[in-house]
């Protein structure tokens, strides 16, 4: 643990890195307590953080080295890390992370649409990408309105003067309203 704090302590220092920080503060501060998947988790250090707020976390990555020093550094009993993407089909989640992801995928439309099948009916997908990423906000608006998720929150964070990081939070549309204050 305290080797996970070390680590912690030098994200923090990390003007990039700290902004990915305060995207996981904030799924961490949502009011359901159950299930999180954190899709690509990297080194692990989020899924450490979401694991005082969950019963339950499962850091995906698909990087073997990167999900072994995920085991080594950020373990609990509460985290299970995985690179195996089968694991993941037909389990239901109260929270999906996808922080800094969906730049990096093949087709970051088809992904959110396989996510978005693995949210419970009231969860959460937190997603943030750098503001520079235009194209991926066309992605997101579309997979939104054809799937039935609404914007439920959206911020920003400086990285410097010409870049930010944007973090956004979709739900499913629902009559009844939210779940929590946002």
């Amino acid at each position: 643990m305290e080797k996970a704090m070390q680590y912690l302590d030098l994200i923090r220092k990390d003007p990039f890195l700290h902004a990915m920080l305060a995207s996981y503060d904030n799924a961490a501060a949502a009011q359901v307590q159950d299930c999180v998947l954190d899709y690509g988790c990297g080194y692990g250090w989020g899924s450490y953080i979401l694991s005082d707020s969950f019963r339950h976390v499962t850091g995906y990555d698909p990087d073997a080295e990167r999900i072994s020093f995920a085991r080594r550094h950020f373990a609990r009993k509460n985290i299970a890390f995985t690179q195996d993407g089968g694991l993941l089909a037909g389990r239901r989640y109260d929270v999906i992370c996808l922080f800094m992801v969906l730049p990096y995928v093949e087709d970051s439309g088809e992904l959110l649409a396989r996510l978005g099948m693995c949210l419970k009916p009231e969860g959460f997908i937190w997603i943030s990408y750098k503001s520079a990423d235009t194209a991926l906000l066309t992605v997101i608006k579309s997979w939104s309105q054809q799937r039935g998720f609404v914007l439920a929150c959206s911020s920003s964070r400086r990285l410097s003067d010409r870049e930010e990081v944007v973090e956004q939070c979709y739900g499913r549309h629902r009559d009844e309203g939210w779940t929590y204050a946002l």
